[in-house]
């Protein structure tokens, strides 16, 4: 699946607007990110950059502009993890979950939770 890269600072964004779950304003989207990072000036170049990218859609409302998402989170969260295990893992996500387990960034628990979860798909 080819998807567009989104930088952590375009993913702040991205999330707030997930989060919402409808469409936001530039005023929303300013209240709910740190101050000292994030200008007006910034904001709307992130939000340019993601139009540009196929990620966020923008309507006129009045005097702005209302954003939201062209892509689920679900979505984007599926196509980063495909390309993260082929780029780093070469397609192998036993490979993925090793390092994890070697680690200790997994948990016994999560093991059991994933055993669980390959016992019920067929």
């Amino acid at each position: 699946m080819i998807h567009p890269k989104i930088s952590n600072s375009e993913l702040q964004i991205m999330a707030y607007i997930w989060d919402a779950g409808r469409g936001v304003t530039t005023a929303e989207i300013m209240q709910h990110l740190p101050e000292e990072k994030w200008s007006q000036k910034t904001v709307i170049t992130f939000l340019r950059r993601l139009m540009e990218k196929g990620v966020l859609r923008a309507e006129r409302q009045g005097r702005g502009y209302v954003y939201s998402a062209c892509i689920s989170e679900a979505a984007y969260r599926a196509a980063e993890t495909e390309a993260f295990v082929r780029n780093v893992y070469h397609g192998s996500a036993v490979g993925l979950v090793s390092d994890l387990c070697d680690n200790g960034e997994i948990s016994r628990a999560e093991i059991e939770m994933l055993l669980a979860r390959l016992e019920q798909d067929p």
